[in-house]
């Protein structure tokens, strides 16, 4: 339970051995445990959009969520996003993208990266209560009984809630399995790029697929395979651009890959 436990710990804000006793020995199977925190976080997210929506209008209620997924991280991926567009898009060569990428000040390609990404993520997610059915399979038993009590666009944001998390976190283990970090110091990447291989790539697929199968059937591998694709696309440009991964990167990655999640959804959907 160490794993998974340092894995909930760095991942979230959950106040998790405040005295930093927790220390896995092998990051490797660290990193095989995030996309259960991915779903251990989409959990949460299902559990707060319930009454949220009851309270409030569409509108408020999924930009609140979209903001408790940011908080519940600590905007930790979010701010590898913004320094990943500064540092890719502001610098010339390899040295400067990641001298950009360690300053702690947010430029403009960071801002415009995050406002795009934010956005397009809460027009996604609410673009998802235009789909008023529910196209399930192994799951289709249950959410014709659930729909009974609550609408088919609930349903269905709430299945996108648990799996989107769960997308991020394997994209993660994707980009540092098939990469290496990228800086010749140490950072906070360097152990989880360090201590990742491509079988813990494999393994981590265990908990996406699962889900996707369950949620979509034959759907989900679709949409899941459009994900892989893009994914695999994005962490090509980033080695192209500064050689490997870093923690920005990663952060990035996550993000990046929720919001194909959501846009895949909708593309599949339509």
């Amino acid at each position: 339970m160490n794993n998974f436990l340092w894995a909930l710990k760095f991942l979230t804000i959950i106040p998790i051995d405040r005295e930093d006793r927790i220390k896995p020995k092998d990051f490797g199977s660290v990193v095989c445990w995030f996309p259960v925190v991915g779903l251990c976080i989409g959990v949460f997210l299902f559990a707060v959009y319930l009454p949220l929506y009851f309270f409030f209008p569409p509108l408020i209620t999924d930009a609140l969520i979209i903001l408790v997924s940011i908080a519940i991280t600590g905007a930790l991926h979010l701010d590898g996003l913004a320094d990943t567009c500064d540092g890719i898009w502001g610098g010339w060569n390899k040295e400067k993208r990641l001298e950009i990428m360690k300053d702690s000040r947010i430029g403009s390609f960071g801002a415009i990266g995050l406002i795009c990404l934010l956005g397009l993520k809460y027009l996604s997610f609410h673009s998802i209560g235009e789909i008023f059915k529910i196209n399930y399979s192994s799951f289709d038993a249950s959410a014709k009984c659930v729909s009974c009590f609550l609408s088919p666009i609930l349903v269905n944001k709430c299945a996108a809630l648990l799996l989107m998390p769960v997308v991020g976190r394997w994209a993660q283990v994707c980009a540092a399995g098939l990469s290496k970090y990228a800086r010749s110091e140490s950072g906070t990447g360097s152990f989880i790029l360090g201590g990742t291989a491509r079988r813990h790539v494999i393994y981590a697929l265990l908990i996406p697929v699962c889900l996707f199968w369950f949620f979509y059937n034959l759907g989900g591998f679709v949409i899941f395979a459009i994900i892989i694709i893009f994914t695999l696309i994005w962490i090509w440009y980033i080695k192209k651009k500064i050689g490997g991964m870093t923690g920005d990167t990663l952060g990035a990655t996550n993000e990046i890959a929720e919001l194909l999640f959501l846009m895949s959804f909708l593309l599949f959907n339509r």
